[in-house]
């Protein structure tokens, strides 16, 4: 009954914000890239571009994650998956979840 009460707050404020259209995705800052990740994704010469989306996995697709990944790599290059976190660091906390692309050449 206690975890109840305790849950009810954040869910009801949660549904609130999903129907107000709030939890919509969006491009943030991306995470700082260890050395290790950096090479694997590294393409010749240049370290490709990367950025971050946080988003509601509850109430976000992925495909819609990966439609602002696209938006965000432009033409040109293909959004690479890289890592996803839930840390509340550059993300709100009704939309905690971040994932980092990066924006690969496309091959021909």
């Amino acid at each position: 009954m206690r975890c109840r009460r305790l849950l009810a707050p954040p869910l009801l404020l949660l549904a609130l914000a999903h129907c107000k259209g709030d939890l919509s995705p969006y491009e943030t800052t991306p995470v700082s890239l260890n050395k290790a990740q950096t090479k694997s994704i590294s393409t010749g010469d240049a370290t490709p571009t990367t950025f971050g989306v946080c988003y509601n996995a509850l109430t976000t697709t992925a495909a819609e994650v990966r439609a602002i990944a696209a938006q965000g790599c432009g033409a040109g290059t293909l959004p690479h998956a890289i890592e996803r976190d839930f840390q509340l660091n550059s993300c709100p906390l009704l939309q905690p979840a971040r994932a980092t692309f990066a924006c690969l050449p496309k091959t021909p």
